[in-house]
């Protein structure tokens, strides 16, 4: 990755994103930086591994598409400062860096990827079919080891992720839950719940009989935690 070709991906993204919402924020120009580095970065990694004829030769090329990491975080970041001078300066590309690498070793990041070009761009970045729903709540109740223990009326905006078939979900919850994955666990009449691959998560999904989401459950069951989500 050299540093032309990161300024070539950053400007044709940025130019998407601007004639799609008519302008592109500050925080809007960070988050392009970072997240098409880490998709470049991703994407290296998985084609390093297809070259493996072996498991042994997947990992190995796996592990050497980690030293790509940095270099390509800095095309990308470099890149941005040039192409937009007054507005992503050398702090935001500390920032940057860091962002990155946090982000490509989170196993949620592809997914989290394929939702935002997605939603942002328009653009699939792999053949996964999914299916977004986004469920508005305007209060919820929390209960602690089944005891009912405060009701909020705030709002939150709940990102819904089907993938499969609705065999896999990734929620989100703005602005309190980073996205999370999981897979159907069961089906109770109206209701599907989700167990994290990250275990410390349950997730319940209850349609209405138009099926569209009427209620969100998030669960912790290591911690007896709660949360029951209501338009």
């Amino acid at each position: 990755m050299t540093k032309d070709k990161a300024k070539q991906i950053l400007g044709q993204s940025i130019s998407n994103l601007n004639q799609r919402r008519g302008s592109v924020t500050s925080n809007e120009l960070e988050a392009e930086v970072i997240n098409n580095a880490c998709l470049y970065i991703l994407k290296n990694q998985k084609d390093k591994m297809r070259e493996g004829n072996t498991i042994e030769a997947m990992f190995m090329g796996a592990l050497n598409a980690t030293q790509d990491f940095v270099p390509i975080a800095k095309a990308f970041t470099d890149g941005a400062m040039e192409l937009f001078p007054e507005h992503y300066t050398a702090q935001e590309a500390m920032v940057a860096t860091m962002g990155i690498q946090q982000n490509v070793a989170w196993d949620g990041m592809w997914d989290f990827l394929r939702d935002y070009f997605q939603k942002n761009h328009g653009i699939q970045i792999d053949e996964v079919e999914t299916e977004p729903a986004i469920f508005y709540s305007t209060k919820h109740k929390r209960y602690e080891n089944n005891s009912f223990v405060s009701e909020s009326e705030v709002e939150r905006t709940i990102n819904l992720n089907f993938v499969d078939n609705k065999e896999e979900l990734v929620v989100g919850i703005a602005p309190s839950l980073s996205p999370k994955k999981s897979y159907k666990l069961e089906s109770n009449g109206n209701s599907i719940k989700y167990k994290g691959y990250d275990p410390d998560y349950l997730f319940t999904v209850t349609y209405d009989d138009f099926d569209e989401v009427e209620q969100f459950v998030l669960e912790m069951p290591n911690r007896g935690l709660k949360i029951v989500y209501f338009e």
